[in-house]
């Protein structure tokens, strides 16, 4: 038992953390908590910002960080949401109106490649921190989409679109669910089992080392960042089909979230840590902390605010105090 918590100390914290609040929602709130429709409210509510935090996950990876995703997909909802409904015929049948919205999620996984390279392009070859970079493309990409919308929500969407995000596949897999079952599947692969992750890591550990290892540290950062905007892109996709809807603002409370998931999975944006296991278990206890926040009426969105930013800081500290040496152990120079 030992040994596994000094090789899994994140793990072992956020499992910890899952069984204080379980134990104590459990005594406040268990009539509601243990329910068919909490759970399934759970389920049908994490794969937006979870999809999305898997995606930033390989820029955390890499040692840099990326502050316009959200602001870059909410950019791409709108504009294939707008192709949507000026497409969409007004008696077409199931398969014409599928030929229209998977157009349309092209187009917006288009515009999330054409991000992700404008920000590893900015970082890569011209040098700006990757905090500065993408803060100015974030409000690039929300004033874009203001501009376009002056503010309002677009409507439009298909009426196909958003019954198949409500849907069960199977008949008791929610739609969100199996989209983010897939992108884990696929970035677990990409950062264990392909010389893409073991370069992605070594990118994060040490840069200049990576250079000598003659790896191509410019075209690894535009593709990594390439990688991340488009899965985060798929992410505000299905908060379309949530919202039946895309609007300039939406999802923006997800930038701290998804930070502070990471953080407290253990993918620090110093870079060349974090285990994607860890990545979902984290995002699975921010659902269930949000959920059981829900269920008090005195609690507000800017209380659940509050106790994000509480304990993001007691993440952090744990992680660089903890016993002097913080959650992750570094080897001593011989």
């Amino acid at each position: 038992m030992k040994e596994f918590v000094n090789k899994n100390r994140y793990m072992t914290m956020l499992l910890g953390l899952l069984a204080v609040i379980l134990v104590l929602f459990t005594i406040t709130k268990g009539s509601l908590l243990w329910t068919g429709g909490t759970w399934k409210g759970i389920v049908m509510q994490f794969p937006e910002y979870g999809v999305i935090t898997l995606g930033i996950m390989f820029c955390f990876v890499s040692g840099h960080i990326d502050m316009s995703f959200v602001a870059l997909g909410d950019f791409a909802s709108i504009i294939a949401v707008r192709y949507m409904a000026a497409h969409t015929p007004e008696n077409g049948t199931n398969g014409q109106i599928m030929g229209v919205i998977l157009v349309g999620l092209l187009i917006a996984v288009l515009i999330g490649a054409l991000g992700g390279v404008i920000n590893g392009v900015l970082i890569a070859y011209l040098n700006i921190p990757p905090v500065m970079a993408t803060i100015a493309m974030q409000l690039v990409w929300l004033g874009l989409s203001t501009a376009l919308t002056q503010g309002y929500a677009v409507n439009g969407v298909p009426a196909l679109y958003t019954e198949i995000g409500h849907s069960n596949v199977f008949g008791f897999i929610p739609f969100p669910l199996l989209v983010f079952i897939i992108v884990f599947i696929i970035c677990a692969f990409l950062l264990k089992f392909t010389t893409y992750g073991e370069k992605l890591y070594m990118l994060g550990s040490n840069i200049k080392a990576a250079k000598f290892s003659g790896i191509n540290t410019k075209a690894m950062l535009i593709g990594t960042f390439v990688f991340a905007d488009v899965v985060a892109t798929i992410g505000c996709m299905l908060m379309v089909s949530s919202n039946n809807s895309a609007k300039a603002d939406y999802g923006t409370s997800y930038v701290m979230q998804v930070i502070l998931i990471l953080v407290l999975a253990g993918v620090l944006p110093d870079g060349g840590l974090g285990k994607i296991t860890n990545v979902v278990l984290a995002i699975v206890t921010v659902q269930i902390i949000s959920s059981c926040i829900n269920m008090f009426k005195d609690l507000n969105i800017y209380y659940a605010n509050m106790i994000w930013g509480g304990l993001l800081i007691v993440v952090l500290i744990l992680g660089t105090k903890l016993n002097g040496e913080g959650l992750i152990r570094k080897k001593k120079k011989a």
